[in-house]
């Protein structure tokens, strides 16, 4: 049983120190957490630099002394947000070091304001780069011109990404030099669909469990604080959801979901609306339990608004188990979304729909092993953050 480590530091020290910072102290201090952020931390620079390590479409070109860099061209405005989000992590300390003296007179958390500020950016650059730029989703068969380049700089693995007749000769090859991970029976190299299923699964994780942790946690405080038929009326819709198995709702929804909707998103929409249930009822029972508490009943007898009662004291202070639900929650979507790739419910580049077509052939065990190593790895990982989270938040709690 691991607890809270005794401090020397004065009674106002602890109370300017938000309760993330304290979370985040005592996780440096479990070697398994740290571990568990690394490999998370690897799986996600390795699906932001998705088009980098493994693809057709060259960094640089120089053809006829006219140079160009395509990749820059070919990325999305989600890309480049994702990307941008990437570069501006190592910034965040820094950026809360700055913020800390005035965050402190507002009464606030540093830490809070930095990653509003750092959410405000992103967003600010997502809209402005979708509103002024066009992509080119164009291939232009660079990897079968590249003699007539004068210099290319293609990614670590020159690979088509939609192979056509022309690759079926390189389907269920071994790992090689070319091919770290071996081909698949279409002949597309192994390591790119790995990498672009990481995309996949960090996308479900986590805007899937933010979008049904933000539904769970406005209806259950909402029910929890103000009780009696709100509860009531919210408490039976949340157990028609729970009464209906997930992934058969899940199967329900994309069967109705118009084909406009991208695979990807449809899914993440899916999964965040019907998983909702558990943040709805740990919330309500945090604000069951908090609304008869001192600084609530005073906050109420000044006369503070309902809505900023709520955002400021209430739901910020019932966070505690929401923060371990979640990351239970993202192991739990990624699951999910495997298990209807491999059904072939949806399609979207996916470490289930590389496990399946493995399947097939079982005698190509580097395609389902290279996917079920990354499914049972991710999973792992995200179980043994939540067990860190978790003992860190309730140090009084035995596993």
């Amino acid at each position: 049983m691991s607890s809270l480590a005794p401090t020397t530091e004065t009674p106002a020290a602890v109370q300017s120190r938000s309760y993330g910072e304290i979370v985040w102290r005592q996780l440096r201090k479990r070697a398994g957490a740290m571990v568990s952020l690394g490999v998370i931390a690897v799986l996600a620079v390795g699906a932001v630099l998705a088009p980098f390590i493994a693809g057709e479409v060259p960094i640089r070109w120089v053809e006829k002394g006219e140079v160009s860099w395509p990749i820059f061209h070919y990325l999305t405005a989600w890309e480049y947000t994702a990307l941008a989000a990437l570069l501006l992590v190592p910034a965040l300390p820094f950026a809360a070091r700055l913020l800390r003296r005035r965050a402190r007179r507002a009464g606030a958390s540093a830490w809070k304001w930095t990653l509003l500020l750092y959410a405000g950016v992103l967003l600010t650059l997502a809209l402005a780069l979708l509103a002024a730029r066009t992509e080119e989703r164009r291939y232009a068969s660079y990897l079968e011109r590249a003699h007539e380049a004068d210099s290319a700089w293609f990614p670590l693995v020159p690979t088509p990404r939609f192979p056509g007749y022309d690759s079926l000769p390189q389907m269920n090859q071994p790992p090689s030099w070319k091919h770290p991970l071996g081909t698949d029976r279409l002949g597309r190299d192994i390591l790119m669909l790995i990498l672009y299923g990481a995309r996949t699964a960090m996308t479900i994780g986590f805007v899937a469990v933010g979008i049904g942790a933000g539904i769970g946690v406005t209806l259950g405080a909402v029910s929890g604080y103000f009780g009696r038929k709100v509860d009531l009326a919210l408490m039976r819709i949340a157990e028609i959801f729970m009464f209906i198995p997930q992934i058969v709702l899940i199967i329900i929804i994309l069967a109705v979901m118009p084909s406009w909707v991208p695979p990807l998103w449809s899914v993440v929409v899916v999964i965040g609306v019907t998983g909702w249930t558990g943040y709805y009822r740990y919330m309500r029972a945090e604000l069951m339990r908090i609304r008869g508490e001192d600084y609530m009943i005073a906050a109420r007898a000044l006369g503070i608004p309902t809505w900023r009662l709520l955002l400021r004291h209430a739901i910020p202070n019932g966070m505690a188990p929401i923060l371990v639900a979640a990351t239970f929650g993202i192991a739990g979507a990624i699951f999910i979304e495997v298990n209807l790739a491999f059904l072939n419910l949806v399609q979207t580049p996916s470490w289930g729909e590389l496990l399946n077509d493995g399947r097939q052939r079982l005698e190509t065990w580097w395609a389902w092993g290279a996917a079920g190593a990354a499914i049972f790895i991710t999973v792992l990982v995200y179980n043994l953050l939540g067990e860190a989270v978790r003992d860190a938040i309730d140090p009084k709690l035995k596993i």
